[in-house]
């Protein structure tokens, strides 16, 4: 059962009020400490409490929240929603890790206009060669695979950019990969000002370098030729270069990534905080002095091999970009996302990003009233002024209390211009370039590096390359003309022209604000979360509240010493149960062999038992050109209304003791997959086919381009499907589901042990997945994440096939199969002896005998493509058995007016006899039994009805396979209009949800079973039982 307010259970179990946290040291929702050493230049400016914020409609904190169409970029600001204060702990915690002596020190020397010391500036130049070094490999490689000979002349590209007197560039690609690197590596404020660091110089060294290699090719091209396609020694291919075609980039900054096999997953398991990314030794081929010296390597240093799917140059930073590497923090309380530092980026951990980018928001400086973050820009000249006033310290209030004294000239002098004044045209050019640089930072590459928590910064959808390369001051400012007047450590007020003190017209603004009164706009230095749910959060939910992390009974630590063990975390080890706040808080991680504490999923925030694996049918590739027909919003939506089914009363009825969640992905096979280019594509084929290569586009009329498009990208897959692209399809389907479910186990530590996995197949993905099924393994082996991904067979075990409108019969028709049960598939409730019998169950390899536990056959009546199952385990058997329909869960018009006439009726009851609590259920008359005749006794095949019967039993739980979803019904139903949209009617069908929740959730066994889904013979005779 779930948790609740002031108390929570646990297998049915009271187990009292829960405890309370003492936010100690121990605790894990304290406060973060800023730990940084002691800087005289600082004079101990207190941190800042910054507030992490996301852009999204949909909280992701509330997973019961409705599911909201993507915002107009005009309302974005009004969208804002704070992180949860575990959530927001675990990212500032991360974000403060990021910061480094050497961007400081460069930070500073360009700021103030200073020559770098000796050792920084052969730091430097160290930095530069090893990236100019790193892109003449790349490239050198990039443009042999494209066909040049290494022994000759590179290519050149003419329409590149250039600079006069300076080499052509090879591609225009080349100087955004290397913007890519310098962001990654100096500090913003450090490029504009050193001209040895701008991207055409870099480039420059790049080409000057790939025209040495030329000459030396006899040495160092060869070497790179046997490692443009392996992995080894820090060299590691990507999937995806940035921006264009490129393939097979050289990281020299992977360390143990080289070590690890590339196992496909997407999105790296999150980097330990505090803890920077190991960086390789460089190869003989790169200069002896790596760019950023590594650490000593320790055994929790070991990282994953960075996805392919996500390392897409248009949503993130990529792999084989040599700087420091992004920290990952997974967020939310179903922790399906994660958030990129320090590009302030939210995206989705298990799918690749489908208009679900969003930025993030670091805000140290909000609005009093409402705590709204104040914009990056503008927070930062608040910070700039509070570092040159230094209003924290003991005298600022003797300056307050002296410039009230004194009058509006007095006040004027402790008025503070918000912006710095535009320069003169007699200004000297120092001054001009010190004003056009902020002293606190916007770009979050320099915000999260060269400071110490004190800088805000937004993240962006697209970063540039040239980001933080143009003018560092926007041209339009908020609050342009205003002073700011600082009372203490954590108010001050902004003031327009017309408020400011002035002496002219006798104005005194301080005065006012010294009494306690308001004048212009009040702003606080730090978040109080407090504030925020009086003003935004008006009614919360129970689910908030535990997703949250808010304490159930307050702050007070009831006298507790900070010191000691909380509580509330201490009673989640000693019960070896998850704690309703605590486990809330994400931690960032990296190590593979120490895994973290694990995640609180769903409604109580308990780790979630089952996982769906959805798999999708035709129609895909339509979704790469309308972005609404995309699978993955379809599962969103049918994830949330299945976690909405999971508090009903009449499913959690059901629910085993141990089920606590049910968490539900989409497995998207198709994205990446391309099928449309046909022919002759390799070596062996040109052996085999005459003729030249060609594709769809090269067959294709220019006639009606609309409708042939359309048709290719819903209705091909089919054919595809049915000719020699099918292993590629099968594989890529294997190899998406097995990646999604090693990184949902890395995340979830201990599932692939004691977790359930069930399959849902649409349509064409129905057909596949009982493709692969087939030839699963009886029992896969144990996972082994450092084994290669496996494209085979899935690497986890199905308990339950759901089919969807599935077309499999037609197939099992078409390939001569039949459904069996898999021999030696040990399923609760089975008989020892049929599951080894030799005409019940099959073999690992034959069409249609799947290793599975249960497998349901869903359909609409009126869906075109579904056909029945039961017929082909045995027509005869089928035949007998009454039509089975999904159980509707909401009463029709007539029961709801029958059970409200029953309530009036004294004595009478709306529950049907036999029911559980139903009243004399034990003196309901039973149903009448008619006896078989002798003739039917004699002709009767009582074998092969049992042998029918304990195959079914085997496949499904229920004693059969085929359900119908209840339609409308009504004298004004047209089927033929029905049809258009059956297909695609499964995801939104309550019936179906509930459904699912039930047989998900119940014990196994056919004992477990509900009545309503059991098979019901159309003849009852009194013949004995079998089996």
């Amino acid at each position: 059962m779930s948790p609740n307010m002031s108390s929570y259970y646990y297998s049915g179990q009271y187990l009292g009020p829960p405890p309370r946290h003492n936010f100690g040291l121990q605790c894990r929702l304290a406060p973060v400490k800023h730990r940084f050493p002691a800087d005289p230049t600082r004079e101990d400016i207190p941190p800042v409490k910054a507030q992490f914020f996301y852009c999204s409609p949909t909280p992701i904190d509330d997973p019961l929240s409705a599911i909201a169409a993507p915002p107009d970029t005009r309302s974005t600001r009004a969208a804002l929603q704070p992180f949860s204060p575990g959530d927001n702990n675990a990212l500032e915690t991360a974000w403060l890790s990021l910061a480094t002596d050497d961007y400081q020190q460069n930070h500073d020397c360009a700021y103030r206009q200073k020559t770098p010391s000796p050792s920084l500036e052969r730091a430097n130049k160290e930095r530069i060669a090893v990236i100019a070094r790193h892109f003449a490999l790349k490239h050198a490689a990039k443009h042999t695979r494209d066909g040049y000979a290494r022994d000759s002349e590179f290519p050149v590209d003419r329409t590149a950019p250039s600079i006069d007197g300076s080499l052509p560039l090879c591609c225009p690609e080349l100087l955004v990969e290397v913007g890519l690197a310098l962001r990654n590596s100096f500090c913003a404020v450090a490029r504009r000002k050193q001209d040895m660091l701008t991207t055409e110089s870099v480039a420059q060294m790049v080409m000057a370098e790939m025209q040495s290699m030329r000459t030396d090719s006899s040495a160092v091209v060869p070497e790179t030729r046997k490692k443009s396609n392996s992995v080894s020694g820090g060299l590691v291919e990507s999937k995806y270069d940035s921006p264009g075609p490129s393939r097979g980039g050289i990281d020299t900054f992977g360390s143990a990534k080289a070590s690890l096999p590339n196992d496909g997953i997407t999105g790296k398991p999150f980097v330990r905080v505090g803890t920077p990314e190991a960086t390789t030794v460089p190869t003989s081929s790169f200069p002896r002095t790596p760019a950023f010296p590594p650490p000593t390597p320790t055994p929790d240093e070991k990282r994953p091999t960075q996805p392919s799917h996500e390392a897409r140059p248009s949503s993130t930073e990529l792999d084989d970009t040599p700087g420091l590497k992004s920290v990952e923090v997974p967020v939310g309380v179903s922790r399906l996302h994660m958030v990129t530092l320090p590009a302030l980026q939210m995206k989705p951990i298990y799918w690749s990003p489908v208009n679900d980018l969003a930025t993030v928001l670091r805000a140290t400086w909000f609005y009093r009233d409402d705590m709204r973050p104040i914009d990056p820009g503008v927070a930062n000249q608040l910070e700039a002024g509070y570092r040159e006033l230094k209003p924290h310290a003991e005298t600022w209030k003797d300056e307050l209390r002296c410039a009230v004294e004194v009058g509006p000239l007095g006040e004027e002098k402790v008025s503070h211009p918000l912006w710095p004044s535009p320069p003169t045209s007699s200004s000297k050019k120092a001054a001009e370039s010190d004003l056009a640089e902020p002293l606190v930072s916007n770009d979050p590459f320099c915000a999260a590096r060269c400071f110490r928590g004190e800088a805000a910064a937004e993240g962006s959808i697209l970063p540039s390359a040239n980001q933080g390369n143009s003018s560092p001051l926007p041209s339009q400012k908020k609050f342009e003309h205003y002073h700011v007047i600082y009372k203490d450590e954590k108010n001050a007020f902004l003031l327009k022209p017309s408020l400011k003190p002035s002496g002219y017209y006798g104005r005194r603004p301080v005065a006012k604000i010294v009494r306690g009164m308001t004048i212009g706009v009040p702003v606080v230095r730090g978040f109080n979360y407090e504030v925020w749910k009086s003003k935004h959060q008006k009614r919360q939910t129970h689910q908030q509240m535990v997703s949250q992390g808010q304490p159930l009974s307050g702050n007070d630590d009831g006298g507790m010493r900070s010191d000691d063990i909380c509580p509330a975390c201490k009673a989640e080890k000693e019960r070896s149960r998850p704690c309703v706040v605590c486990d809330a808080t994400p931690k960032a991680y990296n190590n593979l062999d120490e895994p973290p504490p694990q995640e609180r999923w769903l409604t109580g925030l308990w780790p979630s038992h089952s996982l769906v694996l959805v798999v999708h049918g035709i129609g895909q590739k339509l979704a790469e050109r309308v972005e609404n027909y995309h699978f993955t919003h379809y599962i969103n939506a049918f994830r949330r209304a299945m976690n909405v089914e999971l508090n009903n009363n009449a499913v959690r009825a059901v629910l085993r003791d141990e089920q606590n969640g049910i968490m539900v992905l989409p497995i998207n096979w198709r994205q990446d997959l391309s099928l449309e280019d046909g022919g002759p594509m390799g070596g062996e084929d040109k052996a085999k086919y005459a003729g030249q290569p060609f594709s769809l586009k090269d067959i294709e009329p220019k006639t009606i381009p609309a409708v042939r498009t359309m048709i290719s990208d819903v209705m091909f897959d089919v054919p595809f499907y049915m000719s020699n692209h099918k292993p590629k399809m099968v594989a890529a389907l294997v190899g998406e589901a097995n990646r999604v479910y090693r990184l949902w186990c890395r995340n979830n530590p201990g599932f692939s042990q004691s977790g359930r996995v069930h399959l849902i197949g649409h349509s064409l993905g129905s057909v596949m997945s009982v493709e692969v099924l087939s030839r699963q393994p009886t029992n896969p082996p144990v996972l082994d994440p450092a084994r290669p991904l496996q494209t085979n067979f899935f690497e986890f075990d199905t308990k339950n096939l759901f089919l969807l409108g599935s077309p499999v019969a037609f197939f099992l028709l078409l390939e001569r199969g039949a459904l069996l049960p898999r021999r030696g598939r040990h399923k609760a409730g089975a008989d020892t002896t049929d599951i080894v019998s030799g005409d019940v169950v099959g073999e690992a390899g034959q069409f249609g005998c799947l290793a599975v536990d249960n497998i349901y056959n869903i359909m609409a009546r009126e869906d075109p493509v579904a056909y029945l199952l039961n017929g082909t385990i045995d027509p005869k058997y089928a035949s007998g058995l009454k039509t089975a329909y999904v159980p509707s869960a909401t009463p029709s018009l007539l029961q709801s007016v029958g059970s409200a006439m029953l309530g009036l009726v004294p004595g009478a009851t709306s529950t049907p006899p036999g029911a559980p609590g139903a009243p004399y259920a034990a003196l309901a008359k039973p149903p009448a039994v008619r006896l078989p005749s002798q003739l039917e006794l004699e002709v009767h095949d009582f074998s092969r009805e049992e042998i029918a019967e304990r195959k079914a039993l085997l496949l499904n739980d229920n004693g059969q396979i085929d359900y119908f979803l209840k339609s409308g019904g009504g004298p004004l139903e047209l089927q033929y209009l029905n049809m258009l949209s059956a297909h695609t009617s499964y995801w939104v069908n309550q019936d179906l949800i509930r459904m699912l929740c039930q047989e998900i959730g119940r014990k196994p066994g056919k004992e477990n079973t509900l009545p309503a889904l059991r098979a019901v013979k159309t003849t009852k005779r009194a013949v004995p039982t079998f089996g």
